[in-house]
């Protein structure tokens, strides 16, 4: 007993965590580890694996456990973390509770299952409901353990995000606030401004239609808070000037990228003809925003973005490397949005059903 109790206080000192980050952790009392260290107890039967794991350890050298098993699952969860956006995430909450379990001290897991707590308790099904409420407490939780113990940081940054998002669907801005403030700004001054002092030729020239390209991307993404969130006043008018300015840049209408702002756009556009009753722009508006998601499809399965507008001619992105995931398109997104209940007045018109036929 004090031989397990003293390997768990070096082993615990090594990772650098105090008796309560240990215990946080395992979900007990920092009390508990300190009877463990003093000897005075042993950790429960339920507490093997995970302790094991969070002091990085095989359970072989603190209990004899077989490692090929811990190699085995370690990989199942693997396999299951880098799909979880593939998945439903109902479902796939269970399967990241017990990778948190069984690796308390793997980030990543928290993470996702943070993700999953948050998309379920966000969604339709549960809105207003004490279970959204509960789920993205916790997810909150969570996202507070990537945050305030992982050293890996685009990890820990992607959960500030998310914690921001969790924060506000709760209503809760202050906190929501704080968390975006933590971000960490970037330098004023970064790599491409650096090679514009080098570059010559094509090279420059490229180098400025990438900056142009990414001042439209963000300009874009700027502009459509403003039409997405309808207590704007201005949000009408950030709709159609988001695509005027798409349009008048990319003048002989090669979008490429931009095939998914208009899309997205032309969805809105849709049901603010709802809203109106307009129902044949309401189809109009669909059948538009699936035309730009074909469109945006086609280009996606050659990973490789080409432009040929004045602005951009001779700019081009290869994706093959960073686009690995096929089962997503564009159209089925626009179909999935057309599944929302405000088009429930027109979903058995013709010309509606031969949207998607």
């Amino acid at each position: 007993m004090d031989h397990i109790g003293e390997k768990i206080r070096v082993l615990r000192k090594r990772k650098h965590l105090t008796q309560e980050n240990l215990a946080d952790f395992l979900g007990i009392t920092y009390q508990s580890v300190s009877k463990w260290e003093c000897g005075t107890t042993m950790p429960d039967i339920s507490m093997i694996v995970p302790l094991a794991r969070i002091l990085n350890v095989s359970t072989d050298e603190l209990f004899g456990m077989n490692s090929d098993e811990n190699n085995k699952q370690k990989k199942y969860f693997d396999t299951e973390y880098f799909q979880f956006w593939k998945k439903d995430h109902e479902k796939d909450i269970d399967i990241s509770r017990q990778a948190v379990t069984e690796y308390p001290s793997e980030y990543r897991y928290h993470y996702w299952l943070a993700c999953n707590e948050w998309y379920v308790g966000y969604s339709d099904k549960y809105e207003g409901t004490e279970i959204e409420k509960e789920l993205i407490s916790d997810s909150i939780d969570h996202y507070k353990i990537v945050i305030e113990n992982c050293e890996n940081g685009e990890l820990r940054n992607r959960a500030l995000i998310g914690i921001v998002q969790a924060y506000k669907s709760l209503n809760k801005y202050e906190e929501a606030k704080w968390y975006a403030e933590q971000y960490p700004s970037e330098s004023e001054t970064c790599k491409d401004d650096v090679l514009m002092l080098c570059l010559q030729g094509k090279e420059l020239e490229l180098l400025y239609k990438k900056r142009i390209k990414k001042a439209l991307l963000k300009l874009c993404s700027a502009m459509s808070q403003l039409w997405y969130y309808e207590d704007f006043n201005c949000s009408k008018d950030a709709l159609n000037a988001e695509e005027l300015i798409i349009k008048s840049l990319i003048d002989d209408e090669n979008y490429q990228h931009f095939h998914i702002n208009l899309s997205m756009i032309y969805e809105e556009k849709a049901k603010t003809a709802m809203k109106k009753y307009d129902y044949d722009g309401a189809v109009k508006a669909l059948e538009t925003a699936k035309k730009y998601a074909v469109l945006f499809d086609k280009m996606n399965c050659e990973k490789i973005e080409r432009y040929t507008c004045f602005i951009l001619n001779g700019y081009t992105e290869d994706h093959r490397t960073d686009r690995t995931d096929n089962d997503w398109n564009m159209t089925d997104s626009v179909k999935s949005y057309s599944e929302q209940s405000i088009f429930d007045a027109i979903r058995k018109r013709d010309d509606f059903k031969a949207i998607f036929s």
